[in-house]
């Protein structure tokens, strides 16, 4: 007759309230969401839903709006992936020379964006930073005789000041772990590269950024994850405008299920969503873990 293992039994109770939360705030709503992507449901008539299978699936993959979201909300993602683990790198190495002095009010300067909530960022970004006449970037850029541009109305901008911004709320996560990683490099490794005649710069490219590369997949990751389903610094920047330049798969999701009520779509978009997302996680980490082995 077998027992079972007591050491095994405390384990699972261990585990099982952070199990238990996780399956009621992760896979329960993700459940609902596939449920209501397969059915016809609108936001005040949820009791009269309709079973319509991949029709929903059909429609929303034809909808050279929600293409247009795709790519949009691609640009964003990587481009904020590049801004904030290459700032946030280099802010992180700076920080952490010997020659820094006041490293602790730096950190915390640095900081701030993190303890901001994207709402409140996007608000003061949109009013201190991008505004027309009297906004910080108009004000710099005309002390070299460039003109006052509207950064947030005009198309060919909007998506790079919004890439900006949210790359500015993200950096300091990108800060923490990067000079988190660098305090635990030997110093023995550093004075070496030193001796041999690396400068900081080389140093920083062909000893640091090696030795850094699984906390540069975590970091990778976190941005993805975060900037891929970015709502809130969007919609208080240009509520997804002008004309779509700026709409992202969250913003088109809450335009479907809240503006057009059909919230079968908009749990379809989401649906759609996390497959994407989670197909670029597990190519980004496949990738990475080939190269590892390269290497």
């Amino acid at each position: 007759m077998s027992t079972v293992n007591p050491k095994f039994t405390r384990g699972w109770w261990f585990i099982l309230p952070g199990l238990t939360l996780m399956v009621l705030v992760v896979c329960v709503p993700l459940f609902m969401g596939l449920r209501y992507s397969l059915h016809d449901v609108f936001l005040y008539a949820f009791n009269n839903q309709v079973f319509v299978g991949l029709d929903n699936y059909a429609r929303v993959l034809q909808d050279p709006l929600y293409q247009r979201s795709v790519r949009v909300t691609l640009i964003f993602t990587f481009s904020c992936l590049v801004l904030t683990v290459g700032f946030g790198l280099l802010i992180a190495y700076l920080v952490s020379l010997k020659q820094v002095r006041f490293r602790s009010a730096w950190l915390a300067l640095f900081l701030i964006p993190f303890v901001m909530t994207p709402v409140v960022g996007g608000i003061a970004w949109r009013l201190f930073m991008w505004q027309q006449e009297f906004g910080v970037i108009n004000q710099f850029l005309g002390l070299f005789g460039v003109e006052s541009r509207y950064w947030l109305l005009d198309r060919e901008t909007a998506l790079l000041a919004t890439i900006i911004s949210n790359s500015w709320q993200l950096t300091p996560i990108a800060i923490l772990v990067f000079y988190a990683a660098l305090t635990t490099i030997p110093e023995d490794l550093l004075e070496a590269s030193t001796i041999d005649g690396a400068n900081p710069l080389q140093a920083l490219w062909h000893v640091i950024i090696p030795l850094l590369r699984p906390h540069t997949l975590f970091v990778s990751i976190i941005i993805i994850t975060s900037a891929f389903r970015e709502f809130d610094m969007i919609w208080a920047l240009t509520g997804g405008g002008p004309g779509r330049a700026t709409t992202t798969l969250s913003i088109f999701a809450y335009n479907r299920g809240i503006a057009n009520q059909d919230m079968g779509m908009a749990n379809t978009v989401a649906f759609t969503m996390f497959i994407i997302m989670a197909t670029v996680a597990w190519l980004y980490i496949t990738l990475y873990r080939r190269t590892e082995d390269k290497s």
